[in-house]
């Protein structure tokens, strides 16, 4: 199954990079670190993107590089989920899900300065540059 193009906006874009830098570019399913690469390790959301209100939920998402995030895209319920609910645990998991349900309301210009600020912090406390957004 091959991974859901979507349009990503700056808010998208500064999210992405908080949850791969949050991983420290390292592949969440199969551990191959990248170099700070956009193109070969992605953010993935586990709850589809539609979904607004865990769209810029960091529990939703992991670092996975374009291999694994093509695996598991089609294994929401399989491999994925099992992987998810290991991460989070029974309650976290079951929350996340409720999140997922949950109808959301679209705010990117909060986001961008949200996400935007998390990851030059987090860049800050790693000791690593940030790229551009």
């Amino acid at each position: 199954m091959s991974i859901y193009r979507a349009k990503i906006d700056k808010a998208d874009q500064a999210f992405s990079l908080y949850i791969r830098e949050r991983d420290r570019w390292t592949c969440q399913r199969c551990f191959k670190i990248y170099e700070h690469d956009t193109k070969r390790i992605h953010n993935s959301h586990y709850w589809g993107r539609g979904r607004e209100s865990t769209r810029f939920d960091p529990e939703n998402c992991d670092a996975l590089c374009f291999y694994c995030h093509d695996q598991w895209e089609g294994e929401k319920q399989g491999d994925y989920k099992l992987f998810k609910e290991k991460q989070l645990g029974a309650t976290r998991y079951k929350l996340l899900m409720a999140r997922a349900y949950t109808p959301g309301k679209k705010d990117r210009k909060a986001q961008l300065i949200i996400w935007r600020q998390a990851y030059l912090d987090l860049c800050r406390e790693h000791g690593t540059t940030p790229l551009k957004i």
